[in-house]
């Protein structure tokens, strides 16, 4: 049977906190790392960490030129076929996006890339305003038009890779090697491991880790370096970020892997 690679999250990992884990085998701190930081970002409310994701920004057709109106020197925004528009909309041939920016679904961590026709634009060209707003500052205008049954490496298309969520800090990568220490310990059968009991499962010539149903019943692992992370992004242990959502929502962007 083949084994599955083990998963990466992009997360990074501080193991000065615990003696002897580079001593380890090698298996078992992929193991211990994988576990810790998938359920670290399983706990925060997939709020912090995770790998950056590439989206295809796709035109939203629109019947008139311009979606709002001028009042003095602020713009209005309006809701076009359930999206907000909160600038002027320049028109394409097949649709329009919101001429000075682009809205990422929030939140925006750090865009990794902008690629436009195949090629990466300058990270000097674009920067993030308002939270979410991609806009850019070499008075070009967004493309109106992707070809999404294209590769972003094609002319026609264009593609922004960034990281859906907060990025991972000092104390979130201190947290994750805190209980990534842990795991390894559980995997290693020391009796001195603060995860809950029950953790470690034994199997034909190697040792195995399940993460049980029910195992961080309210949330928390029971361990305070750790649980004092969670606590500042998750404090009431929700399971997915919260989302606004309504009939007729419709995306400015497609994911594409």
């Amino acid at each position: 049977m083949t084994i599955p690679a083990l998963p990466d999250l992009c997360w990074p990992i501080d193991e000065a906190c615990c003696a002897g884990f580079t001593d380890l085998d090698l298996e078992v701190q992929d193991r211990a790392i994988a576990l810790a930081t998938s359920t670290i970002r399983m706990l925060t409310g997939y709020r912090v960490g995770g790998c950056p994701r590439k989206v295809r920004p796709c035109a939203q057709h629109c019947a008139v030129r311009y979606t709002g109106s001028w009042v003095g020197d602020s713009w209005v925004p309006v809701n076009v076929s359930g999206t907000w528009f909160n600038m002027p909309c320049g028109c394409g041939e097949s649709g329009c996006l919101p001429a000075g920016g682009l809205r990422l679904p929030p939140p925006v961590g750090a865009i990794t890339e902008v690629r436009i026709d195949g090629e990466v634009l300058d990270p000097a060209d674009y920067y993030i305003a308002d939270g979410n707003l991609l806009a850019r500052t070499d008075g070009q205008a967004w493309p109106t038009e992707n070809d999404i049954s294209q590769p972003d490496t094609e002319v026609g298309t264009w593609s922004v890779t960034y990281l859906n969520a907060y990025p991972v800090d000092g104390l979130g990568s201190y947290a994750a090697g805190i209980l990534a220490c842990e795991f390894a310990k559980a995997c290693s059968g020391d009796n001195k491991c603060r995860l809950p009991k029950g953790t470690t499962d034994v199997i034909r010539g190697g040792i195995a880790i399940t993460v049980t149903p029910g195992m961080f019943p309210e949330g928390f692992t029971g361990i305070n370096e750790v649980d004092a992370y969670i606590r500042q992004w998750n404090p009431y242990g929700l399971k997915v970020p919260p989302t606004v959502w309504y009939p007729g929502m419709n995306s400015q962007v497609t994911t594409r892997g």
